[in-house]
């Protein structure tokens, strides 16, 4: 009886602890553009790095519904959060101080706090492995360049809605964006 508990307790703990199964970016071109424009809602946990003149590195979690987006942006044990949340008409940075800062440009207000322009608005499309729509747009092997950025999708992951984007670069000039993405939560 006892050897069945610790047998049980065992494998408990082995599926607990398996890696995440990972695609390479062949195999992760499963769902096609209308099926990733078509998810509204969605929620990702990972890493951050932005590298330009200075380094950013950040832990992040970015919650998509439709038109508004709430983005976390927290170092090792929560420590440094800044709340960013964007929605149709504005965006509202919170860096946990009491003071809310506001803007109606999106992107120039991040590029302004940060010292150089992340393609926010195109980020919320460019995570599901979409490109804009109505954008001029040129594929390649391992993802696409559109708005003069070159976006490239090194891993997939398996979620509820299929393969998903699990690492994205993306660049231009000497702008580098990394995103390592461990949990998508699709709805």
């Amino acid at each position: 009886m006892r050897s069945s508990i610790l047998c049980l307790v065992l494998a408990l703990t082995l599926v607990a602890c398996s890696p995440i199964k990972i695609y390479d970016a062949d195999q992760g071109r499963a769902l096609n553009q209308q099926q990733k424009l078509d998810i509204q809602k969605w929620v990702i946990n990972g890493r951050l790095l932005i590298q330009s003149d200075q380094v950013l590195t950040a832990n992040i979690q970015w919650q998509h519904d439709n038109n508004k987006d709430k983005l976390k942006l927290f170092g090792t044990l929560g420590i440094g959060a800044m709340l960013i949340e964007i929605n149709e008409r504005e965006i509202v940075l919170d860096t946990g101080d009491g003071q809310k800062q506001r803007s109606e440009d999106v992107d120039g207000f991040i590029a302004r706090q940060l010292g150089f322009v992340v393609p926010i608005t195109a980020l919320r499309q460019w995570i599901l492995g979409a490109y804009l729509q109505d954008v001029p747009v040129r594929q390649l092997e391992d993802g696409f360049q559109q708005l003069g950025w070159r976006i490239t999708y090194n891993e997939y992951m398996q979620t509820s809605a299929g393969i998903m984007p699990r690492r994205i670069k993306i660049t231009k000039q000497q702008m580098k964006l990394k995103l390592i993405i461990d949990q998508w939560e699709i709805q």
